[in-house]
């Protein structure tokens, strides 16, 4: 045990977003003593999300509002929340845990609770990681503001992707949705929102293949039709 060893916590919890947060609060009014390790804000992906109109008890609620609120009553329940990243988790010879973090720090505890949630899916094609923060961006709420006036393209047919869509009408000038079949997989009500967007306009039965930057910093996506294969979707479908 080294003197950047810190113990007397009953759990330790890994990652602050709802799950995170949730388990703080309960482990508290357990009278239990837990830490909880966050690599950024609290909140998770709830930061990501503009608008929530589907948690029980908040008819429409921002999502930095929300992540807000469950942090605060985390806190009045005593959680003890740090900012670091956690790199690895090792039980020890005598049964506890060591949460060893980027910062040098190793906690111990008998108890550790991992809500450490997901990273965004890249598609993994060429261009993407070269202009990853020079164009592609992983979060309309974070960097929809930076594309003011821009025409911009949205992968995906999910929640996520239409949500998101819908979001950067509010910047953009227009905004396409960029899938690779020929019906979306969102909800009927983020769907029918899209649909009746003018700004938005869906391009189906696409799939992206490489991402590309000018001089003059603008990026274009290129794509290729795929076979559609689960049915006809809205519309009438882009070729």
């Amino acid at each position: 045990m080294t003197d950047d060893t810190k113990t007397g916590y009953d759990v330790i919890i890994v990652g602050a977003g709802p799950a995170g947060l949730c388990a703080a609060m309960y482990a508290g009014r357990g009278m239990l003593k837990a830490l909880t390790i966050e690599r950024g804000a609290p909140g998770g992906e709830l930061l990501n999300t503009d608008l929530i109109e589907d948690y029980i008890g908040f008819e429409s609620i921002k999502g930095w509002e929300l992540a807000q609120k469950m942090a605060e009553h985390a806190k009045k329940f005593g959680a003890e929340i740090v900012t670091d990243t956690v790199e690895q988790v090792r039980k020890a010879d005598d049964g506890w845990f060591d949460v060893a973090t980027a910062r040098g720090k190793t906690y111990r505890a008998p108890a550790v609770i991992l809500t450490a949630g997901g990273t965004p899916v890249k598609l993994g094609v060429p261009g993407e990681g070269e202009y990853a923060g020079k164009g592609v961006s992983y979060c309309a709420v974070c960097d929809g503001a930076f594309f003011k006036g821009e025409v911009l393209a949205v992968v995906g047919g999910g929640d996520a992707a239409v949500e998101e869509a819908d979001y950067l009408t509010r910047y953009a000038t227009k905004v396409y949705i960029v899938h690779r079949r020929d019906q979306l997989r969102a909800s009927k009500i983020l769907q029918e929102r899209a649909f009746a967007n003018p700004k938005i306009e869906v391009i189906w039965n696409k799939q992206v293949v490489e991402i590309k930057g000018t001089a003059r910093r603008r990026r274009c996506v290129h794509f290729h039709r795929v076979q559609a294969q689960y049915g006809s979707g809205r519309g009438t479908p882009q070729t």
